[in-house]
């Protein structure tokens, strides 16, 4: 039951990183990595946290046959800018603003609700955190899941073997998975700084 846990984990580990990442070079290509992916709402830290300038840098720009998405972003990220929106008196605003809720207690499903759309929350290894993150950086992204297609071949294989040098038993599983964008209008990319122009 244990090794079943492990290997789901490290699955769903390997998933966000090709969905997101992947060089496409015997490999997902990742939706950062995909050339056909342009669209780009850029965010200084000051605008992060305020409804206003999502509504002007993102929202204002989204076409309406392309707002049912989901966002993917980093928990630091939510929890040091999203979660920090105030009005003029410091008092939070971030729930009648945004409608943000985030279960990020929940080791299980720790993901929530932005604007009305699903938020997928992720290590900063998968996206920069905001405050890791240079100029010009990765630090969300928006998407339609049903626009990215995945491949499965064979499904999971499972090996055991006796490792002489180690004298252990190794269980080893295997899933060949390809993958990349459908429809690059359903993607946009998130990224700290200031538009160029």
């Amino acid at each position: 039951a244990k090794i079943v846990e492990v290997i789901a984990v490290a699955y769903m580990q390997a998933m966000d990183v090709g969905i997101v990442n992947g060089s496409g070079d015997k490999a997902m290509l990742g939706i950062v990595n995909d050339p056909r992916v342009t669209q780009t709402a850029y965010f200084t830290g000051t605008q992060l946290s305020d409804w206003t300038a999502w509504q002007k840098n993102f929202f204002g720009n989204l076409p309406l046959g392309y707002r049912n998405g989901e966002f993917i972003f980093p928990v630091s990220t939510v929890d040091k800018y999203l979660k920090t929106m105030a009005d003029a008196n410091n008092r939070p605003i971030y729930r009648e603003a945004t409608g943000l809720e985030v279960n990020d207690g929940d080791a299980a499903n720790p993901n929530g609700v932005f604007y009305g759309r699903g938020i997928s929350l992720v290590e900063p290894d998968v996206i920069a955190d905001f405050d890791t993150a240079s100029d010009g950086d990765v630090i969300g992204i928006f998407w339609d899941p049903r626009e990215y297609a995945i491949n499965e071949n064979f499904g999971f294989t499972m090996r055991r073997y006796f490792d002489d040098e180690t004298n252990e038993w190794v269980d080893k599983a295997l899933v060949v998975v390809d993958g990349k964008v459908l429809n690059p209008k359903a993607f946009w990319i998130i990224k700290k700084g200031v538009a160029p122009g």
